[in-house]
């Protein structure tokens, strides 16, 4: 078997360095969604010793929350600090962390494989590496893919037993310092823990003892940021309800069916001892995520295949791991190992598309920033909808502004437009994003300065709109 592994191994090398031009010729040119933003403003906030915006000369972004004074993000404080050191040479600088986890991941699937099947050929980790939810997220700096690899390293440990225990409890624990949501891993993996026969209390101790500082630390943190020690402002993005599982699963398992066929059961049919082993990680956070409110819904199947399975990604590498295991199985049967390489040829293939795609999209997107920091000085009040706040950011360049749902809250308008300071006011309407509210409010504050001047206007890929007002 070691001459058929050390190629497989060398097809591995190949299918990554094809991975890294392609994101290298790619690069991405800045950040597509607020979330985004809200990371990477954090990490320069943690850079200047705060864990928190107000009195700071970092000005908070989208995705912030204010309780008791306190003006935080939104979200967990991991990525940010996993993101903190890549800033130091530049904030273009901080999508090479995207990169570096999916290899890490890849490198993780590789190792976890092995040691659930010693005669697995390694080349089925391209699977994982060239799978679009993890291609496109792999070129935004946001939490699903960290916490995926967390959560692949942790298993990786917990595989090892012994006192990788207590490494795997530290690496989940970061993992929910990331994604708070990835606490329901923690049970998980005690059950795991304790499945073979040992002494269960010794290795219970030993992975709680890895995981006990990173959720003290999490509490403390929540305490400063949000009151409580198990206060956190995930209600704000949506709730927890029977009432959405039924689509949430139809949503959800459409998804996971379609690319990889039956990926969605393959757990189930991994073979003996690796039912519970895969199956009960990705069941439960699929289980709980089905129970949630809010899903990335989009009529396009390619953004449902992407961005529509962020959320499950820590779950997503069991449910490829399954699939891995049963297709190897079956393939070997049917004397059929020539589709492997297909199927890994045709991901690859796509996963350059998806890049293509994406950096097509970066490229519109980093065009509507340069127009508008171009055109607003820095020391002008910029009244706008969300569309045009989401080109502004401290990384490359602030703008002070005010947007349109804002207005009279808390401040009444008319003291925000009192005195001689430069105003200007901007529309930004993306495909299939028109919204005669706003609209309309934008065009009540324009009819209150007639002598504005149009200072910018584009017609396509985006209908935007940017005067000058005073």
């Amino acid at each position: 078997m070691k001459p058929r592994y050390g190629r497989s191994a060398g097809l591995v090398v190949v299918g990554a360095l094809l991975y890294v031009l392609t994101f290298l010729a790619l690069y991405p040119r800045t950040t597509a969604i607020v979330d985004e933003d809200a990371y990477l403003t954090g990490a320069f906030l943690f850079r200047t010793g705060r864990l928190s915006y107000e009195g700071s000369s970092v000005p908070a972004p989208h995705m912030t929350v204010e309780t008791g004074g306190r003006l935080a993000s939104k979200y967990p404080p991991g990525t940010s600090l996993f993101l903190l050191p890549f800033t130091l040479l530049g904030w273009r600088l901080v999508f090479v962390s995207g990169m570096l986890l999916a290899l890490a991941g890849t490198t993780f699937m590789v190792l976890i494989m092995k040691r659930l099947d010693p005669e697995i050929d390694p080349a089925w980790a391209l699977l994982y590496l060239f799978y679009p939810a993890v291609v496109i997220l792999s070129r935004t700096v946001m939490s699903d893919l960290l916490a995926a690899t967390l959560v692949l390293a942790a298993f990786y440990c917990l595989l090892r037993r012994g006192r990788w225990l207590i490494g795997s409890g530290f690496l989940l624990g970061l993992a929910c310092l990331v994604r708070y949501s990835n606490a329901v891993f923690a049970p998980v993996f005690l059950i795991l823990a304790l499945r073979p026969d040992g002494p269960r209390l010794r290795l219970a101790l030993m992975l709680m003892a890895g995981f006990a500082p990173l959720a003290g630390l999490i509490a403390a943190y929540n305490a400063y940021a949000y009151g409580s020690p198990i206060s956190f402002p995930m209600y704000l993005t949506g709730t927890f309800s029977p009432a959405f599982f039924l689509h949430n699963a139809r949503y959800y398992g459409t998804a996971l069916l379609i690319l990889y066929p039956l990926m969605l059961a393959a757990p189930l049919v991994a073979g003996k001892g690796r039912r519970l082993l895969l199956g009960l990680p990705a069941y439960t956070l699929l289980g709980v995520y089905c129970l949630f409110s809010f899903t990335y819904d989009a009529p396009e199947l390619p953004a449902r295949l992407t961005l529509g399975l962020r959320y499950l990604l820590p779950g997503l590498p069991f449910f490829i791991m399954g699939f891995i295991l049963a297709a190897d199985r079956l393939l070997g049967r049917l004397r059929a190992g020539w589709l492997k390489y297909a199927a890994v040829t045709c991901m690859a293939l796509l996963s350059i598309a998806i890049q293509l795609r994406h950096d097509r999209y970066l490229r519109v997107q980093a065009g509507y920033q340069r127009l508008l920091l171009d055109n607003v000085p820095a020391s002008a009040l910029l009244l706008c909808d969300a569309g045009v706040s989401e080109l502004v950011s401290y990384a490359w360049g602030w703008r002070d502004y005010r947007r349109f749902v804002e207005f009279n809250v808390p401040i009444p308008l008319d003291s925000v437009l009192a005195g001689d300071r430069p105003l200007y006011a901007g529309l930004a309407v993306r495909p299939g994003s028109d919204n005669p509210v706003v609209l309309t409010i934008f065009e009540g504050l324009l009819s209150r300065f007639p002598d504005r001047t149009l200072v910018a206007e584009t017609k396509s890929p985006w209908k935007l709109r940017l005067y000058r007002l005073r």
